[in-house]
């Protein structure tokens, strides 16, 4: 597979055998794709996601009917065994409309099959929300942690700082331009992306709108929670390096 707008097929001979060269593969639980979008990546992570928080919440279901527990400790029960399926690796999504739809999705069948509440009842989201007590907080937490480890990689020099940061020699391509990993980190901060990185080098908080558990999560910038390895891998993908 290659990262590249030039359709002309490459071909790598190994042992005097030619492998074949595939359009998407998955690596360390990831789908990347010669594309360099996180389209394919981000749904297969709900798709997978989607029978095991049925599998868990039915195993559950004698919680979830238990009304001395409370629904704000329910929903706390969903964001711990339900969540990290759907966040793990999110660090390196690009993020558009339809993706952040997709995840706020996902967390309002969460809740709607933990409160069993039926679609045919025909309750709203906010009426949902209200009853556990909470706001919509997965998609915020996708952006804490892309904000985390923007933070934690620009801090120092780094190789991964020069691949985030750097720009790639030759022209732009022609038509609309490709959303970019770097977008997501100046549309959620409050400043440019100089000033961003200047704030990180001090080790201050990068402020982001959201809600008040996207700010909290914020507190704890510098503790990343997948190791580099990885994600310089996932960064390397997404920004058309690796070939």
């Amino acid at each position: 597979m290659k990262v590249c707008d030039d359709p002309k097929p490459i071909t790598v001979t190994v042992a005097g055998c030619t492998l074949s060269e595939t359009k998407s593969f998955k690596y360390l639980g990831a789908m990347f794709n010669s594309e360099a979008t996180c389209d394919e990546e981000v749904k297969s992570k709900l798709a997978i996601a989607r029978p095991i928080a049925r599998q868990r919440l039915s195993d559950l279901v004698p919680i979830w009917k238990l009304r001395t527990v409370s629904n704000k400790l329910k929903a706390r029960l969903i964001k711990a065994v339900v969540w990290p399926i759907v966040t793990y690796g999110s660090e390196a999504w690009t993020l558009n409309k339809e993706l952040c739809q997709n995840v706020e999705a996902f967390e309002m069948q969460c809740y709607r099959r933990a409160m069993r509440i039926s679609y045919v009842e025909h309750v709203t989201n906010e009426k949902v929300l209200r009853r556990v007590g909470q706001d919509m907080g997965l998609l915020g937490q996708v952006k804490s942690r892309k904000l985390k480890y923007f933070s934690h990689t620009t801090t120092y020099k780094s190789l991964e700082k020069d691949i985030m940061l750097g720009i790639m020699p030759g022209k732009r391509r022609k038509g609309g331009q490709k959303k970019q990993w770097i977008n997501d980190i100046v549309q959620w901060g409050e400043r440019n992306l100089v000033e961003m990185v200047k704030q990180a080098e001090n080790r201050k908080r990068l402020p982001v709108h959201g809600n008040l558990m996207i700010n909290r999560l914020n507190d704890r910038l510098f503790k990343p929670s997948v190791t580099f390895s990885k994600k310089f891998f996932f960064l390397s993908l997404r920004f058309g390096i690796v070939l």
